[in-house]
């Protein structure tokens, strides 16, 4: 019934584009109507859209003045007739904005909205790194809803905080009961891995440590970089993997080896991707060098053991460094643990007073 409404529908865009000449095609989502073309009797007609794209691209009549944008995120799916000289045969990458960019983009969304003009989009910006333009947005859209929910007349850098931590984190489940004893084995989980990213060299920044329940936890510690990070050292994988083992460490050595919880299997599973990317991926294994291993389950039994091997050994040694740091800071541990039960939630500047020895004003 539908048969040949996509190779009519290109006919009639590139109709349309000749005659209003200068003009410019966007095709968005392109992989959708370019995607490789395959000979399947359950399909006979599958391929009459591209086909008729490809003719309408292919100069059997004069497009001059007609310029062909196509949008895809998957390069790899188009058929190879579509990227070929004449076609669409510049690539131009378009990756998540970098710090200026989030704070142009901050900036045309706030001016959308009433905002406090003491409200600072660099340092949302710098707090947002690898959102999107549309995340950003997003950021922007839930900080205007808090403070409609609050009953202000203009967003400030609180609700603005509170959009990104939600974003970030998840969202705060104050529904949720939690006994004394769930709630001290979380506070001193999170403060194991604040310890450890606070006292760690190659570590991110912390940005915030909380103990209240985020969207499927019920704690959280967010590490945020200084600066946009475009290539990462083996030093700084290595300080992500030893904040990651800082929960199950602080549990262990708090509450012994009978009481260790199921808590740290989504940081256990962080650690050991970093682990197997550093030896399979990125050749930081002195004994496997610097070779890439893409499809492990194609390896001699004897490669795949030396892998497994040296991912082992890469997350007992991570473990082991976290442990020697709280065990150095086990004073610190136990009063960030205590400031968590008390407050909460806490920004980085509050961690910094904690693990100083000082006193937290009362909020």
């Amino acid at each position: 019934m539908f048969v040949g409404v996509g190779a009519s529908r290109i006919r009639n865009l590139f109709r349309e584009a000749k005659a209003n000449a200068p003009c410019v095609i966007f095709i968005d989502e392109l992989d959708s109507v370019g995607g490789k073309r395959i000979e399947s009797p359950m399909h006979p007609y599958s391929r009459q859209t591209i086909n008729q794209l490809l003719a309408e691209m292919d100069g059997f009549k004069p497009n001059e003045g007609v310029i062909i944008i196509g949008a895809t995120n998957f390069p790899e799916a188009l058929d190879n007739a579509l990227i070929r000289p004449g076609r669409f045969d510049m690539q131009v990458t378009v990756p998540r904005p970098d710090v200026k960019g989030r704070t142009e983009i901050l900036k045309w969304y706030l001016n959308k909205i009433k905002f406090d003009q003491s409200v600072d989009p660099e340092i949302i910006a710098r707090g947002t790194v690898g959102f999107s333009g549309a995340e950003l947005e997003n950021l922007v859209n839930q900080a205007a809803l808090k403070a409609a929910v609050d009953g202000k007349e203009m967003v400030t850098m609180k609700e603005l905080e509170f959009s990104k931590d939600k974003i970030l984190m998840g969202p705060e489940r104050r529904s949720v009961e939690i006994d004394n004893k769930n709630k001290t084995i979380t506070a001193y989980h999170e403060s194991g891995h604040a310890i450890i990213a606070y006292y760690t060299k190659d570590a991110m920044p912390i940005n915030k440590a909380t103990i209240m329940p985020r969207g499927p936890t019920l704690g959280h510690v967010s590490l945020l970089p200084e600066n946009d990070r475009w290539n990462e050292t083996r030093a700084q994988l290595l300080a992500q993997m030893d904040v990651s083992m800082g929960g199950r460490v602080a549990e262990e050595l708090i509450f012994g080896t009978d009481h260790i919880t199921t808590g740290a299997s989504s940081d256990f599973d962080n650690a050991t991707k970093i682990a197997k990317r550093m030896v399979t991926k990125f050749g930081m294994s002195e004994k496997l060098g610097v070779m890439t291993y893409s499809d492990t389950g194609k390896l001699s039994p004897e490669t795949q053991s030396a892998i497994e091997q040296e991912i082992r050994i890469l997350l007992r040694d991570s473990y082991e460094r976290a442990k020697h740091i709280l065990k150095t800071h086990a004073k610190e541990h136990k009063n960030l643990a205590e400031a968590l039960l008390t407050y909460e939630t806490l920004d980085a500047k509050e961690i910094q007073i904690v693990l100083e020895g000082k006193k937290l004003e009362v909020r």
